[in-house]
């Protein structure tokens, strides 16, 4: 006998709940109502990238917990800024990689001019590496930058 096909959706939560790193394969299987096996065979070789997130949240919440409201809403307003920035400048920086990309190469210079406009682009997306640096970057996150490109149009966010 055939074995019954999974919910998509059921597999696609799996994967996120694993992702997150809160549960085992044993938690996720009795959650979901699946078995170990299906959830060891759809998490093989998934990272569990979002531990360091859910820590980094903990940690921002418990630190804003220690303030009044004052504190804490500037707090966030500067977040919320200081991201709209970045977003801002990564928007920029493919845009730059994309123009240099569109124009052939005639000659070294011309060449140069472009790993140079990459490696000023990979800078501002990734942040500048050194050789103690280890980045670690999930190929969906940097493959799908879903930023509102409408957000700040042609402007600076300074203006």
């Amino acid at each position: 006998m055939a074995a019954k096909p999974l919910d998509p959706a059921i597999a696609e939560a799996v994967v996120t709940d694993w992702r997150v790193g809160q549960m085992s394969q044993r938690q996720l299987a009795d959650q979901y109502k699946v078995s170990v096996g299906y959830v060891a065979k759809i998490t093989k070789g998934i990272p569990r990238d979002c531990v360091e997130i859910v820590s980094a949240g903990i940690a921002y919440n418990q630190a804003l917990a220690k303030h009044d409201e004052r504190i804490v809403s500037a707090i966030e307003q500067a977040v919320d800024e200081r991201v709209k920035r970045q977003e801002w400048l990564n928007i920029q920086a493919l845009r730059n990689v994309k123009e240099s990309m569109a124009h052939p190469c005639e000659n070294q210079s011309d060449y140069r001019a472009r790993a140079d406009t990459i490696s000023r682009a990979k800078d501002v997306v990734i942040g500048k590496t050194t050789p103690d640096t280890a980045i670690q970057i999930n190929n969906a996150e940097a493959a799908g930058l879903k930023i509102n490109l409408v957000q700040y149009g042609e402007q600076s966010p300074d203006q």
